[in-house]
């Protein structure tokens, strides 16, 4: 009887062991999940921010923007088409 004993004692310290360490795991994995989602609203309000900024610098430059853009499909054309 004391082999199995020491048997069901020696599986209950690995399952406890197993269980620390995927409390562990559970743990980082949140840290990181609210670490993303603070840094999502950060992303999302400098998306914000640059929107606005060009928003107004077309507005003051809407020559500039224009000539910038078609500047910028024409590269991109050239680049896409391989030619």
């Amino acid at each position: 009887m004391a082999t199995s004993s020491t048997n069901t004692s020696g599986a209950q310290k690995q399952i406890d062991r197993l269980a620390d360490s995927a409390h562990g795991a559970i743990d980082r994995a949140s840290d990181i999940a609210e670490r993303l989602g603070d840094k999502t609203d950060e992303l999302w309000g400098m998306k914000d921010d640059y929107v606005g900024s060009a928003r107004d610098y077309v507005k003051q430059n809407p020559l500039m923007a224009l000539g910038i853009a078609l500047a910028a499909g024409y590269l991109f054309g050239k680049i896409t088409s391989g030619r």
